[in-house]
């Protein structure tokens, strides 16, 4: 697990330090340490050129707008903002050394900037000074000693020098905070809280210039307490812990084993079977849906059951074929009747054929009309000027409906005559196809 911590120094290989200027994307990590204090420094170090800085990328940073090679501190402060965000959504925790609420004046285009302003809260609670209150003080007690964290409290007990409290009765808090630490006083220290789908929790500030003995120690406390506060180990354990011998269970790993290679098969099983039921589930989206994914995954499926094959040309236009004979296939699903938009579509991939092997393609328009009718109540799925354009230039129409009805009617068992005769008055109709008489024969 490799660590990010912005504006605190730790010492050790599987820590990332970097600024708020200079970081990889923060949602990149799941264990985060940032100084509240030391990224508003380091921003005001920004605004008065004080010091200069780069990207991760080596964009230079700049009061100003972004442009090239050059990206604006409001902008970089924005893309943190939403960086943070995810990465709670992610499940990270952030862990922040807390800092009084202030705000940072200054920089162009970022209005109401404060201290706290990359960092989420939960519902109902806002990190400013109803909630978290100055005060600067040199002890603490810990109130929860089970809490991982306190290894970190623990390392620089007698170089504390925090800055900050939270209050507990702030509006919102209540029943969303875990107490860690309080002041000698019993003002809260350190706390964790949930957040988005992750945890920031606050700890007190250690003096400004830890010794490296300390830094290092704190370090170490960090790496260890990490994994323990997303209830993991972090390192593999080692190959001779295989070897110790355990009572009983050699057995219960072999029982183990069995359950999953039984569950294994019942879940090739449950996929199988799922796979087989949506299969026919999704036949009935030929009466409801439109376009080109579900609608045409529908007609696809109900054209296949009876009879014909299906193929699509590199533009992904659908053709349904039978004896080596052809149709165009242009579906198109409204929540009135069907009008002129399949036509033009159908037109020009006819046209393109004619073009280049100067013979003309049968067509075919599938017309999911009133698609959000009951089919028994529709009146009017298919517009009088693409009847019209079907009967004149000499392609098929055949609404969604009477679609589903032949599919259905084939897999209760009619006839491959039948099947047949449906699919050639398909590739030979001009004009509105009716199919009734064809599939009723077998009722």
């Amino acid at each position: 697990m490799r660590i990010l911590s912005l504006s605190h120094r730790l010492m050790h290989p599987s820590i990332d330090n970097h600024n708020i200027f200079n970081s990889p994307s923060v949602f990149d990590y799941e264990a985060i340490v940032v100084d509240i204090g030391g990224i508003a420094q380091t921003i005001q170090n920004a605004i008065s050129a004080n010091e200069s800085y780069l990207t991760y990328s080596d964009r230079q940073i700049v009061n100003g707008e972004s442009l090239d090679d050059v990206i604006g501190i409001k902008d970089i402060l924005h893309q943190r903002q939403e960086e943070f965000t995810k990465a709670l959504e992610n499940g990270s925790i952030v862990v922040a050394f807390i800092d009084a609420p202030a705000q940072i004046t200054g920089v162009k285009g970022f209005q109401g900037l404060d201290r706290y302003f990359f960092l989420p809260a939960p519902i109902g609670i806002n990190w400013d000074h109803s909630t978290i209150k100055g005060g600067e003080g040199l002890a603490l007690s810990i109130s929860n000693d089970n809490h991982p964290l306190v290894k970190v409290l623990e390392v620089y007990r007698n170089e504390l020098l925090y800055r900050s409290y939270l209050n507990e009765n702030a509006p919102g808090i209540a029943g969303k905070v875990e107490i860690i630490a309080r002041s000698s006083g019993n003002a809260v220290l350190a706390a964790e809280f949930n957040a988005l789908n992750g945890r920031v929790i606050f700890l007190p500030t250690p003096i400004p210039s830890l010794s490296q003995t300390t830094s290092q120690r704190e370090s170490e406390a960090f790496v260890i307490a990490f994994p323990e506060l997303f209830k993991r180990m972090d390192t593999p354990p080692p190959s001779w812990i295989q070897e110790i011998n355990i009572p009983e269970l050699d057995a219960l790993e072999a029982k183990e084993n069995l359950r999953k290679t039984e569950l294994e098969r019942v879940k090739e099983s449950l996929a199988e079977a799922t796979s087989l039921a949506d299969s026919k589930r999704n036949l009935r989206n030929i009466l409801w849906t439109k376009g080109d994914h579900a609608l045409k995954l529908a007609v696809i499926e109900c054209a296949e059951i009876i009879g014909f094959s299906v193929s699509e040309t590199l533009k992904n236009e659908l053709i349904l074929s039978s004896h080596e004979r052809e149709l165009f296939t242009v579906v198109d699903g409204s929540t009135e009747a069907v009008d002129m938009s399949p036509h033009y579509i159908l037109r020009s991939q006819i046209d393109n054929v004619i073009e280049k092997e100067n013979q003309a393609p049968r067509g075919l328009i599938i017309a999911n009309g009133q698609r959000l009718t009951k089919p028994e109540e529709r009146q009017n799925e298919i517009s009088d000027p693409l009847r019209i354009a079907a009967e004149s230039i000499g392609y098929a129409v055949l609404t969604a409906q009477e679609l589903f009805n032949i599919t259905i009617a084939a897999l209760n068992g009619l006839s491959p005559e039948s099947l047949e005769e449906i699919r050639e008055k398909l590739l030979s109709t001009d004009g509105i196809v009716d199919l009734t008489e064809i599939y009723s024969k077998s009722d």
